[in-house]
């Protein structure tokens, strides 16, 4: 379905009556990532699993504002806002999914009642990987993604960066990602990773940790992240962290059958 949020549309896919549960994607994804896992989870959920701003099908602003730290927490509020959902939320964020569900948790914590965070990142000492800092750079960064739109370069860049990150991504799942990453997502891939600076996380970072103290907080990773360094796994402030030696990036995909019974016993216990 399409919601108007901050005077664009954005596609949410809504499914359920139960406990709201906020599933927060990365780059390059859509909600689309989560509907394998979806289909695995056992609780009583109200679903709710947009397309990031300038991600999937939904829009973005031409002024950029989503994707300040701020703007980010008052995306998701809006989004909220605009589906009528007035009671506390679950969130499960990956990647820069875990970015705006942070934002969001660090701005309206009387909001949330648990936290799920999967191969994110949201601490100052963080340094890019490779890809990132060529994407940060004007130039660089835009012939980076115009070669990804080139048909059997784009598609041999992409997927050899999917295979590294997600070893246990199978060959439809990437082909079906660089299917989606079009010229306007790759345009706000770029926004996005010019904008999120690590060190805009100082003092956000901080809030965070009283967040995750008050809120029960799970930590799910993939070993295998050439993105994110292992250690940052521990960097959240979880009561438990799960750890998959087989998986990368992408654990919540390359794992979902080992993810979805921890997802639901920490969503579900009382």
């Amino acid at each position: 379905m399409k919601v108007q949020v901050n005077g664009v549309a954005n596609e949410v896919y809504v499914r359920g009556a139960g406990q709201p549960l906020l599933l927060l994607h990365g780059n390059p994804d859509s909600h689309l990532m989560w509907l394998p896992l979806i289909a695995k989870l056992r609780g009583n959920y109200h679903l709710i699993v947009p397309d990031l701003p300038g991600f999937g099908a939904s829009e973005a602003r031409a002024d950029h504002s989503e994707t300040t730290l701020k703007g980010m927490a008052e995306w998701v509020a809006h989004l909220l806002d605009a589906l009528g959902v007035e009671r506390p939320v679950d969130l499960l964020m990956h990647d820069f999914g875990g970015v705006y569900g942070l934002a969001f948790a660090t701005t309206y914590p009387e909001r949330v009642r648990r936290l799920i965070i999967t191969n994110s990142v949201f601490q100052q000492d963080y340094r890019w990987h490779f890809w990132a800092r060529v994407w940060r750079q004007p130039r660089l960064g835009e012939l980076a993604m115009l070669l990804m739109g080139v048909p059997w370069l784009g598609k041999a860049m992409f997927s050899a960066a999917l295979r590294s990150g997600g070893p246990g991504l199978s060959q439809r799942q990437i082909t079906d990602a660089y299917r989606r990453f079009t010229p306007s997502v790759r345009q706000q891939a770029l926004q996005l990773y010019r904008a999120t600076d690590p060190g805009n996380f100082a003092g956000w970072e901080t809030r965070m940790l009283v967040v995750t103290a008050e809120h029960p907080t799970l930590v799910l990773w993939g070993q295998r992240d050439p993105f994110i360094a292992t250690r940052y796994a521990d960097r959240f402030g979880a009561s438990k962290v799960e750890r998959f030696n087989e998986a990368g990036h992408w654990v919540v995909v390359e794992a979902a059958d080992r993810v979805a019974p921890l997802i639901d016993a920490h969503l579900c216990d009382s």
